[in-house]
C-alpha cells in the first residue's frame, strides 16, 4: 500500500509530457478557430466575386447590346460575364440570374399602386389597381422580368449555392448539407438610346 501511494505521489510530481498535453488542448482550439476564419473569409470572398460579376454584367445590360455570338442568349452572356469574374470559384448558370424591370429606382420592391377603398393599408381583392407588369393581377412587387427598355431601371440579382469547405458552420448558417445561398444584386438605369420600353402602354 505504501509503495502504491509513493508511486501515485511520484506521478503527481511528474511533469514530463505536460507541454505536449497542453499543446494538444490548445492546438485543437486554435485549429478550429483558424478553420472558422478561413470558412468565413472564403464565403465573403465568393460573395465579393458575385457582386463584382453582377456589376460588370449590369454594365453590359444597360447598353442593350446583344451577344457577339448569335448562338447564345443574352442571359447566357450575362452568366458568362459573372463567371469570368468568378476566377473558377464561383460558377453560375443563366437560370441563377433574374432581371426585374421598374419605372424608377423608388419603385423597386414596391407593390403595384391600388385604390385602398377601405383604408386598411392592404390590397383586398376587387380593389382597382394599376397593372404595372401586365399580368392581369395585383402583385406585391410591381417589377416584371426582362432586360428593360430605354431609361428603365433594371434590378439584376444572382443566386449561388456555395459549398462550404468544412462542417463547422453548417448549423450557424443553416442547413446540414454544407451549402449556403449567396445573393448579390445591383440596380441600374438603362441608357436612353435603347429602343422603346417594355412596360404596359
Amino acid at each position: 500500500m505504501g509503495r502504491l501511494r509513493k508511486r501515485l505521489l511520484d506521478l503527481r510530481r511528474e511533469e514530463d509530457g505536460a507541454t505536449a498535453v497542453e499543446f494538444a488542448i490548445c492546438a485543437s482550439t486554435i485549429i478550429i478557430i483558424i478553420m472558422v476564419i478561413l470558412e468565413i473569409a472564403m464565403m465573403m470572398f465568393a460573395n465579393s466575386l458575385l457582386e463584382g460579376g453582377i456589376r460588370e454584367a449590369a454594365r453590359f445590360g444597360i447598353t442593350g447590346a446583344n451577344p457577339d455570338d448569335p448562338d447564345i442568349t443574352r442571359e447566357e452572356r450575362i452568366a458568362d460575364i459573372i463567371n469570368s469574374h468568378g476566377i473558377g470559384l464561383v460558377r453560375v448558370a443563366a437560370s441563377d440570374i433574374t432581371t426585374m424591370v421598374y419605372p424608377d429606382f423608388n419603385s423597386i420592391g414596391n407593390p403595384e399602386p391600388w385604390d385602398d377603398e377601405n383604408d386598411n393599408g392592404e390590397y383586398d381583392g376587387g380593389e382597382p389597381f394599376t397593372d404595372m407588369n401586365c399580368n392581369g393581377s395585383w402583385d406585391e412587387d410591381m417589377g416584371f422580368e426582362g432586360a428593360g427598355g430605354s431609361s428603365e431601371v433594371v434590378l439584376y440579382t444572382v443566386n449561388h449555392d456555395w459549398e462550404m469547405m468544412t462542417g463547422f458552420l453548417n448549423h450557424a448558417f443553416g442547413g446540414d448539407d454544407g451549402v449556403i445561398s449567396l445573393t448579390a444584386s445591383v440596380a441600374v438605369r438603362n441608357e436612353p438610346i435603347l429602343n422603346g420600353g417594355t412596360g404596359c402602354s
